[in-house]
């Protein structure tokens, strides 16, 4: 990119939607989990059903964006490269589910009103869309499963964060709010075995928590359970945690979830919120990807992501004292508080 000139770069740019909707259209028809051997481009079309002109390319395209390799001396066979071998369906990063979820056309048909959404410092999901955003993603169960799986795949970097910077002695239960299919909850009962645990969400979420804590070989220690964190969540468990739950909403929401959480908690809980902190260090590259991340919340919830003065006054608006942030370098962020 340094080698571009000025208005080159900005073409690059402009064509991000391209890029992106090239990995989509590779991940649905499974073009990375077929490549996991070199293939032509007209054997690879005859395993995908597609056409073998207009896939030699699709190849040649993400060819160019690293993403697969050709051999140029011999059959020209296409395999994945390193990059593109993490589009596969299989691959432990779920970065795949991700990409469908963030290419998902609600979302990009949002991100075409962002000037309105600047203009008015509020969501444009609903004016796109017909409804609110997380009413949408009900009403489409492949898209709800799809948004589960792709924040699941957060939770390895929400689990160190925790474990590096929350002292869990004589922690014995465990409130997730908001914990999606328990993934974050699940690790941290598997590094402390005396510990037990609730996710707090949506009844059909919940029920999916239940089922992966039962697989996860968790049954008798997890569950789900049904909860409005506007209305109520578990009461009396020694830690709560709110993990990449806030950022989806704007600060008076904010406040009313974490009235909610406290009103539920006994004197000397303690309440951990995991976000990624705006004034946080940080690289560049993820500075830019949280500001963009930042964008995305306004467009579709009318929310923000946030520096720790900013979560500390949500959580005096609420009735916690400000929280506290540990040493710990880790990719998200742990603020910690107590009723």
């Amino acid at each position: 990119m340094a080698d571009l000139q000025p208005v080159d770069t900005v073409l690059w740019m402009a064509r991000g939607t391209w890029v992106a909707m090239t990995l989509r259209a590779a991940c649905g028809l499974g073009v990375f989990d077929q490549l996991d051997q070199p293939r032509t481009a007209p054997d690879l079309a005859a395993a995908l059903g597609s056409d073998p002109h207009a896939t030699a390319r699709l190849l040649v395209a993400l060819t160019d964006l690293g993403l697969l390799e050709r051999d140029g001396h011999g059959d020209g066979a296409y395999a994945n490269s390193a990059t593109g071998a993490t589009l596969r369906e299989d691959h432990p990063s779920g970065v795949r589910n991700l990409v469908l979820m963030q290419s998902w056309l609600p979302n990009v048909a949002s991100w075409t009103r962002l000037e309105d959404a600047v203009r008015t410092g509020s969501s444009v999901f609903e004016a796109v869309n017909g409804m609110p955003s997380w009413e949408h993603l009900s009403r489409h169960p492949e898209a709800e499963a799809l948004f589960n799986r792709a924040m699941a795949r957060r939770a390895a970097g929400q689990i160190e964060a925790i474990l590096a910077g929350v002292d869990l002695t004589g922690v014995r239960t465990v409130v997730d709010v908001g914990g999606g299919r328990g993934a974050m909850l699940a690790g941290i009962l598997e590094a402390g075995p005396d510990l037990s645990g609730v996710v707090a969400d949506r009844p059909e979420v919940a029920a999916e928590a239940e089922v992966a804590f039962a697989e996860a070989g968790l049954g008798a220690r997890a569950h789900g359970v049904a909860a409005d964190f506007f209305d109520s969540v578990p009461a009396g468990a020694d830690l709560y945690v709110i993990s990449n739950v806030l950022h989806d909403w704007d600060d008076a929401e904010c406040v009313a979830i974490l009235a909610t959480v406290r009103a539920a908690m006994s004197e000397g809980a303690r309440l951990v919120v995991v976000e990624k902190l705006l004034d946080a260090p940080r690289s560049f590259e993820d500075t830019r990807d949280l500001h963009f991340v930042d964008l995305h919340m306004l467009v579709m919830f009318g929310a923000r992501e946030r520096t720790k003065p900013e979560y500390d006054a949500l959580l005096v608006a609420a009735g916690f004292p400000p929280g506290s942030v540990p040493d710990a370098e880790t990719s998200w962020n742990v603020i910690e508080t107590t009723r």
